[in-house]
């Protein structure tokens, strides 16, 4: 009993200093990056693999967007049109989009540790462990999504299959939440908010998953509909993200620092 009103008070100390943080403003931005990347993303990894990818398309697609948003991402992977153009505004959108994203996060951890600026030096240090290990967890998103597509035979195949995305994903979040933080001296330390994130992204990839299988219910508006859904589970898996940093900070250091973080 004691252990519950424990973990109770814990969450309501976290739930209390992610909102005075605002954390919510900054996963708006990381949202916006984030979708504005998903194009060219796609259109250099279609530029270096070429048409196979649309197949890959075709099958991880069906996981995450309605059909009509699998068509117009198709036809806009293929156009032949303006390819040195595209390539060239990708690789700069990317750029600028990653820079965001990682002074996003780092922005949060420096508000919710109560750090003061780092030496140029561990900047890039922090940034470069943000962006590679976003990318790499989002692989890690796309295989999963790939084998389940493709060898999934029944629910408990499933099951399994989200099971081992959720421990894989608490792994490569790890050095998220160890490199750029002052309180986490080990990463075990790191762990709580690394769990906290891989759990919020698994339960939010099976609920697109599951929309995404019942597109043609639910879709209403067509290509509008997915792109409200990248949308939205971009700003949820953001605020996601930055909860894990609150959920370490909470979980290491005494609660009247923290709020002394938050205001």
């Amino acid at each position: 009993m004691a252990r519950g009103v424990e973990w109770v008070a814990t969450a309501k100390t976290v739930a209390s200093i992610a909102y005075e943080s605002d954390i919510r403003y900054i996963a708006t931005s990381l949202a916006y990056y984030a979708f504005i990347s998903l194009m060219p993303v796609l259109l250099l990894v279609f530029i270096v693999f070429g048409r196979q990818l649309a197949g890959v398309v075709s099958v991880t697609g069906a996981q995450f967007l309605t059909p009509d948003t699998q068509q117009l991402l198709y036809e806009g992977l293929t156009a032949a049109t303006g390819r040195t153009a595209a390539t060239v505004l990708s690789v700069v959108v990317l750029a600028w989009s990653g820079a965001n994203v990682a002074v996003g996060f780092l922005t949060v951890v420096e508000r919710i540790e109560a750090v003061t600026e780092q030496p140029l030096a561990r900047q890039v240090c922090d940034a470069a462990t943000v962006l590679g290990t976003l990318t790499a967890a989002v692989l890690v998103i796309l295989v999963q999504s790939v084998f389940l597509a493709l060898f999934a035979a029944g629910p408990l195949s499933v099951l399994v299959g989200f099971a081992v995305l959720f421990v894989a994903l608490t792994v490569t979040l790890l050095p998220l939440y160890f490199v750029p933080s002052r309180v986490a001296s080990s990463p075990q330390d790191a762990l709580p908010g690394a769990m906290t994130t891989a759990m919020g992204w698994t339960a939010l990839h099976a609920v697109i998953q599951f929309f995404a299988a019942n597109a043609g219910q639910y879709a209403i508006y067509g290509v509008l509909s997915g792109l409200i859904l990248i949308l939205t589970s971009t700003y949820v898996a953001a605020i996601v993200l930055m909860v894990g940093v609150v959920v370490n900070a909470v979980l290491a250091t005494d609660t009247d620092d923290l709020y002394d973080v938050s205001g």
